[in-house]
């Protein structure tokens, strides 16, 4: 169970996080990441690309909140088991989606604050591996 930053390229403005699964069948974390620039940011774009299918019917909520929180406000009850190679657009160009949105367009990502994954479905998560591109701006 792990949500960490790659490393992998130069990053400015945006970042590439890799989310994976675990066995627990409880509501529960999948990690967390506090804001890497410490000033307010604007998520104005961002997506999820599905690298391996989780083994059962386990969803995924992604927003932004205090650590380790079941935050919806980008995404909410997305099918961790959509099938390989999915790509979901969570934020941007103008979707449907974002309607409900706190910060419709995007999204403002607080100082201090965590870019949140969180299971809460009482199903495991095993084998989901996916990469989530979240594109922001400094606002400070």
């Amino acid at each position: 169970m792990t949500a960490v930053i790659s490393t992998d390229n130069a990053q400015a403005g945006w970042l590439k996080i890799r989310i994976t699964g675990n066995t627990t069948a409880v509501a529960n974390t999948l990690g967390s990441i506090l804001n890497p620039e410490g000033v307010l940011l604007h998520i104005y774009d961002a997506f999820l690309y599905i690298v391996a299918q989780a083994a059962g019917a386990a969803t995924l909520d992604l927003g932004v909140g205090v650590l380790g929180a079941d935050s919806t406000d980008l995404a909410s009850a997305v099918a961790m088991n959509a099938g390989l190679g999915t790509v979901i657009k969570i934020v941007g160009t103008d979707l449907a989606s974002e309607g409900a949105a706190a910060t419709p367009r995007g999204l403002l990502w607080a100082a201090g604050a965590y870019l949140n994954a969180f299971n809460p479905a009482a199903v495991a998560s095993t084998l989901f591996v996916a990469d989530l591109y979240v594109h922001y701006i400094r606002l400070a």
